[in-house]
């Protein structure tokens, strides 16, 4: 089976590629997949490539702000579509798999022009706009939300997550990270790209952090520079800052509370780990596409969100301390809208 795979732009539309293609090479070990991205993107970063073969074309966001961007993108783009023509009758696929991004469109439609068919796959709540132009070239659309169906047709499965996510142990990796047993662990992370919000917030609140409590932190790269500097020469033992983490699996399965962004593909990931969530959604989304994703959660009891403009330093720490809050009720609910199984099901689909 050859299989191309379109995921670009940010981690949150790269990592359900990735789990994609891990459960076709549990199918199939000899399986040939080819991963397409952008030459702008975090594909360089993320794909292993020592694992799969990546190609990169030109493309760009659509940008609504002007600017020199914003007004070459179509024309960047335009000459992605060639290239991703002549990459995919080069490697001429069974299937496209896209889970969208700005990435995409270019090789959607160039797999339509050729007559490959195309499988989409939606994270968020609200379709992006790419997937909704690509949805119309999709022979099937699979849907991470059920709140999705209201905005597009398809299939219910979740998102992706990666198999050692969803297999690593709680115990083992908190010995690999050399965690206490008893020691309450709180993931924060501002998604792919980072968030100097929550960055700020939580050096702010550092004084006055639970002792009971340790502070796993993903700053992101953009960042780590600054908050490198504001921390030199200060030893905490109950807080780690770290600039990024390929290797989530056993940050995600020591953590007994994740405060992030409200990103799609970090949500999943907090489900399938059956891990309670703060959610600050990032106000500035395309479409406030976060809000609906943190709201969808919330909803059902597995999260509680929290404003950007109301995240406060003593709002951070009383979170984590608040002994209102039932996270082992959060955890149970969380665990309930955990789709574990949404690649396999995906997977199915392509070999059928």
């Amino acid at each position: 089976m050859r299989i191309a795979i379109v995921s670009g732009g940010t981690g949150g539309h790269i990592y359900p590629g990735i789990a994609i293609a891990q459960e076709i090479r549990r199918r199939e070990t000899q399986a040939s997949i080819l991963f397409i991205g952008s030459d702008e993107g975090l594909e360089r970063e993320l794909i292993p490539q020592d694992e799969y073969n990546v190609k990169f074309i030109r493309s760009r966001a659509l940008l609504r702000k002007l600017s020199y961007k914003a007004f070459s993108a179509p024309f960047v783009s335009a000459v992605g579509f060639f290239q991703s023509l002549w990459i995919l009758k080069l490697f001429s696929p069974k299937y496209l798999v896209s889970t969208g991004g700005y990435a995409s469109l270019p090789v959607v439609l160039a797999a339509k022009v050729l007559g490959i068919p195309v499988v989409l796959h939606e994270q968020n709540v609200l379709p992006g706009a790419v997937n909704r132009i690509s949805r119309r070239l999709a022979r099937k659309v699979f849907l991470s939300f059920p709140e999705s169906l209201s905005y597009m047709r398809g299939e219910v499965v979740g998102n992706p997550v990666r198999r050692e996510i969803i297999e690593t142990a709680r115990q083992e990796a908190r010995r690999r990270l050399d965690l206490p047993a008893g020691q309450k662990v709180v993931l924060v992370m501002g998604g792919s790209q980072g968030s100097k919000k929550i960055n700020e917030t939580v050096l702010s609140a550092l004084d006055d952090l639970p002792a009971n409590v340790k502070v796993l932190h993903i700053i992101g790269n953009r960042d780590f520079g600054w908050v490198g500097r504001y921390l030199e020469g200060k030893k905490m033992r109950n807080y780690q800052a770290l600039p990024y983490l390929h290797a989530m699996s056993d940050a995600l399965a020591a953590s007994d509370l994740a405060v992030s962004r409200a990103g799609a593909t970090a949500i999943a990931e907090f489900l399938v780990c059956g891990i309670p969530m703060v959610l600050i959604p990032f106000p500035y989304a395309a479409e406030d596409h976060q809000r609906l994703n943190a709201r969808a959660v919330a909803e059902k009891g597995a999260a509680v969100v929290v404003e950007d403009r109301e995240l406060t330093p003593a709002k951070l720490n009383e979170l984590i301390a608040d002994l209102s809050l039932d996270y082992g009720k959060m955890g149970e609910c969380a665990r309930k809208l955990a789709r574990p199984r949404a690649a396999e099901r995906i997977v199915d689909y392509i070999y059928a």
